[in-house]
């Protein structure tokens, strides 16, 4: 389907000698390396000229930490993997992390990451129409991880399972270039899968929405020997629903499954694998802007009651998602832990449609594309890695060392009817699109890409004193992206973006004030390879910055409420932007400055009470008005809320109300979203504890909005007034 994809470039500069480039960041993580379990002996120079002999290191388990949120009940989580690679404190983590656990994603219903994040502290969630979303933090793009590993162009624009399979959803906002390699600036996001229990639990969720849409999920999970050495999973998902809008509906089938076995009390092999299957009718991309006599500039809106489709009933799309995860885990007696994931995943998206643009009439005239497009998606990733805790010279630290691998693989297949000159009869009307013709579109575009991405990391978490932890990181990183012609015509691979031997470093200190509550300050630089060129040919250098961080942190009432408050600054160089004088060229002239504050307060108050609070402040400063340094729909001012309070006493007993709502100032692509606000409620009752029914009112005041406004192509509407039933079993 049709995307605005960003993909990554490349700077074609040769490395040599990379090791003569180590900072003393670098040396520092060389230097915790050699503290690794067991006696170490290095070699030093000292004033006598002979050799030092470091004391012999011993170590301490550290294995206890655990960051599954399912079964806990709660909003708040402790721990979480998004910042390393085994399970840290968010109170002891240098930067944002929001975490969306299992409970808020079944009290508010959540069952796309599209829904997940839009209650995500700092995170724009964006529709795009075709049941794919784009996602957006403190200026820049969202990257992704599922089970800790990176994956290189995995979430912008894409179908994800339904979230029936994952346990939480963690989001690290700001660059995770140690960890994750380069990308944008912010942030990413790792799902976390569901895994098999030593003990049977089978729970059902079934749903019914006024828009006539019906969701029935199966899940079923416990030991499959008699010893539980073996334990399995299985989530079925069924969907058939009907939009917001007119004439548009989907189905979709998720199938998930999962095995744990312990080969040893310490050694474990987890795999499982999904299948999901989403085909869509009549769906929409909206309607284009309105614009002025000589199609430059953007006025006013198309007027619709918010529930108008305008694309022709015969749009349709079909994506096909098959994936296969293994994780072998092995925990040592002395307390380190080494773990080896191996992911793929295969996508196909079919999609015939019409869409309006660029641009329409005041009166609601607008040109009208035929799209026929064919694409699929290889993904292979792989991480190793190994962490533990270091006694030396009296006090304990961590050490993190891996590398991983991310290829994307992919083939696009497109034919479209051009909109610039006479196209079956010319415009149409948006108020009447199913008078546009499905015509012949055969394939006459068709390109081969393959982006690879790889590196190796070391995280260090050095204690210097009782109150205080330095956290340092480091990454060498590797990126190519290479593209084939395929049609019209066949052509040799071009090498779109090379970047080679480019060390990201982080570092942040974190002060422990009181036991409960913590500040931190943190650095953090970030690489992203751009696949633009110049007029003269050569490619745009990357994207490259750093991130400037402080924050407080807090952790009370026994651990069941969370706060954050952070404040943050990034400076972003090297944009691609359109070169004024050549077109279809471009000019690594864009500079960019976002900086803000963030609060979240998330937990329970009380224990039969959660709450979920969010405020983001942002603004963003671009250095000239270049065209495509943002695409505007990054508001100034967004809050997020939602809470649900369970009576467990009284002549209440056994009800629960709950509701949230989400605000947030203008934005625009061109034509203007003004500030708005959208409400919800719920009210539930418990049976007994096996089953539990709520009732949920969506946008209660009917607001009437856009999720994205138009451009010259596309809008999306926010959802109308809806009412969900939900019935839930559990046992």
């Amino acid at each position: 389907m049709k995307t605005e994809k960003d993909q990554l470039g490349a700077m074609r500069t040769p490395m040599t000698g990379w090791h003569a480039r180590m900072t003393p960041l670098a040396l520092a993580l060389l230097t915790m390396l050699a503290a690794m379990p067991g006696q170490v002996r290095a070699q030093a120079a000292n004033p006598a000229g002979g050799d030092v002999t470091l004391p012999a290191v011993t170590v301490t388990d550290n294995t206890g930490a655990d960051a599954t949120t399912e079964d806990t009940g709660s909003y708040a989580a402790r721990y979480a993997t998004i910042a390393g690679k085994s399970a840290q404190s968010i109170k002891e983590t240098p930067y944002s992390v929001s975490v969306v656990t299992r409970q808020q994603m079944d009290d508010r219903n959540d069952t796309t990451i599209e829904e997940a994040l839009r209650y995500v502290t700092g995170v724009s969630s964006v529709s795009y129409g075709d049941g794919t979303a784009y996602f957006r933090a403190r200026g820049s793009q969202l990257g992704i991880e599922f089970d800790g590993t990176p994956i290189v162009s995995g979430l912008q624009y894409l179908t994800q399972f339904d979230l029936a399979m994952y346990d939480r959803v963690e989001v690290l906002r700001g660059p995770a270039g140690v960890i994750d390699g380069a990308g944008e600036p912010g942030g990413v996001v790792n799902l976390v899968r569901k895994r098999p229990q030593n003990q049977f639990h089978l729970t059902t969720d079934t749903q019914v929405d006024s828009f006539g849409g019906v969701r029935q999920m199966i899940d079923v999970t416990g030991p499959l020997n008699k010893d539980g050495s073996l334990r399995g999973r299985a989530v079925i998902v069924g969907e058939a629903a009907h939009e917001s809008i007119d004439r548009a509906r989907h189905k979709e089938f998720m199938a998930y499954g999962a095995i744990d076995y312990d080969f040893t009390p310490r050694t474990t092999l987890s795999l499982s694998g999904g299948y999901d299957v989403l085909p869509m009718y009549g769906l929409d991309y909206g309607a284009s802007g309105v614009l002025n006599a000589d199609q430059t500039a953007l006025v006013g809106r198309v007027p619709s009651p918010y529930l108008q489709n305008f694309s022709p009933s015969w749009n349709n799309s079909y994506t096909s998602i098959q994936e296969a995860n293994a994780i072998l885990v092995h925990r040592f007696e002395s307390g380190w832990k080494s773990s080896t994931t191996l992911f793929y995943r295969h996508m196909l998206t079919r999609a015939y449609y019409a869409y309006s643009g660029p641009g329409a009439t005041a009166d609601g005239l607008s040109y009208y594309g035929d799209q026929n497009q064919r694409n699929t998606y290889d993904w292979f990733g792989a991480d190793t890695n190994v962490s533990g805790p270091v006694q030396l010279f009296g006090h304990t630290h961590t050490l993190t060392v891996g590398a991983n691998y991310s290829v994307m693989s992919s083939t696009a297949l497109s034919g479209f009817q051009s909109v610039d000159g006479p196209f079956d009869g010319g415009t149409f009307s948006l108020f009447d699109p199913n008078a546009v013709p499905q015509v012949d579109t055969p394939f006459n575009f068709g390109t081969n890409e393959r982006t690879v991405q790889y590196g190796i990391y070391a995280q260090a978490r050095i204690k210097l004193a009782r109150p205080l932890t330095l956290v340092l990181g480091a990454r060498e990183a590797f990126v190519q992206d290479r593209t084939q012609s395929t049609l019209p015509d066949v052509s040799g691979w071009t090498t779109n973006s090379q970047v080679n031997h480019r060390f990201l470093p982080s570092a942040g200190i974190v002060w422990d004030i009181v036991p409960a509550v913590t500040a931190y300050a943190s650095y953090a630089r970030f690489l992203d390879a751009q696949t633009q060129t110049t007029f003269s040919g050569a490619g745009i250098p990357p994207r490259s910055g750093e991130q400037y961080e402080v924050g407080v942190k807090s952790s009370v009432l026994g651990g069941r409420l969370n706060t954050n408050v952070a404040l943050f600054r990034i400076n972003d160089n090297n944009r691609a932007v359109d070169d004024p004088d050549h077109q279809y060229y471009y000019l690594a002239a864009g500079k960019a400055r976002s900086q803000g504050l963030e609060l979240e307060v998330t937990g329970q108050p009380m224990p039969d009470w959660n709450v979920y609070a969010g405020y983001t402040y942002l603004n963003e400063h671009f250095e000239n008005d270049a065209p495509g340094l943002t695409d505007g729909t990054d508001p100034k001012h967004l809050f997020k809320l939602w809470t649900r309070y369970q009576f467990s006493q009284g002549v209440m007993r056994g009800f629960s109300v709950g509701g949230g709502m989400l605000a947030q100032t203008r934005i625009s692509r061109g034509v203007e979203q003004g500030a708005y606000a959208i409400f919800n409620a719920q009210v539930g009752y418990r049976f007994n504890k096996h089953l539990e029914a709520t009732l949920q009112l969506n946008n209660i005041f009917d607001r009437g909005y856009y999720i994205r406004p138009p451009g010259q192509f596309y809008s999306v509407f926010g959802d109308r007034r809806n009412v969900m039933l939900t019935v839930r079993t559990d046992f």
